[in-house]
């Protein structure tokens, strides 16, 4: 018994698991099945360094964050995000400040049908930033039937695998700190940017120089994984 004891205690030393030793409890494995087993604890070590490697990673940027003065910081969250149906009103815009005409159209066309919104959504196709020319779509969510119409499109938002996040309070036009904060996280973390950025509407400020609330939201795939689900294009 001895030997046997012995070689159980060696593989629980490689991190094997109980129930991956089972089996030597009553027979011995092959050296083929061993090495089998070994190859599948061998990748799942890798995994899991590559994870603590992740979120080492993190927590050094956050702690330079922290000792520098780069204004707010930014809690970055990557999650996924479900597809979502909605009503679109996509167009050529020649300032991002234009989006504001997307957004009325797409919702007196809300108002005449009588349609709840879950959520409204801008989405900034470009792959650059642009100062005019932009490829800019305004959404907004919803679980109501959308009614035909001449200019707005029902479509799917499509989900995305990995979502970078990060919420921004403030006047609108602060938004872009907290863009550029997240594409600098994105780029440290070792992540690319894998679809068109949207900005996911929480509160909206009801007069001039008053707080919004919203969350960026970007695709991202670690470098040379390819790239998540993004939008389709409008056809």
């Amino acid at each position: 018994q001895l030997p046997r004891l012995n070689r159980l205690l060696a593989l629980k030393d490689l991190g094997l698991s109980l129930e991956q030793m089972a089996p030597f409890l009553d027979a011995d494995l092959s050296p083929d099945q061993l090495r089998a087993l070994l190859l599948i604890k061998q990748a799942e070590t890798h995994q899991r360094l590559e994870e603590e490697g992740a979120r080492l990673g993190r927590i050094e940027a956050r702690l330079r964050q922290l000792e520098g003065d780069d204004g707010p910081a930014y809690d970055v969250v990557v999650k996924r995000s479900e597809a979502q149906r909605v009503a679109s009103l996509r167009g050529t815009l020649s300032s991002r400040g234009a989006i504001g005409e997307l957004f009325r159209r797409l919702g007196a066309y809300r108002e005449r049908n009588g349609l709840a919104a879950t959520s409204w959504l801008a989405i900034w196709h470009d792959p650059d930033y642009r100062e005019a020319g932009i490829d800019a779509e305004a959404a907004f969510a919803t679980v109501d039937p959308l009614p035909p119409d001449a200019v707005v499109r029902a479509r799917e938002l499509p989900a995305v695998a990995s979502m970078a996040c990060v919420v921004h309070q403030g006047p609108p036009e602060t938004t872009g700190r907290a863009c550029m904060a997240l594409l600098g996280w994105i780029e440290t973390n070792g992540y690319g940017v894998a679809g068109p950025e949207r900005v996911r509407l929480i509160e909206r400020a009801e007069r001039a120089g008053q707080d919004s609330v919203v969350e960026l939201q970007v695709p991202v795939a670690k470098a040379g994984a390819g790239a998540n689900a993004g939008d389709a294009p409008n056809e």
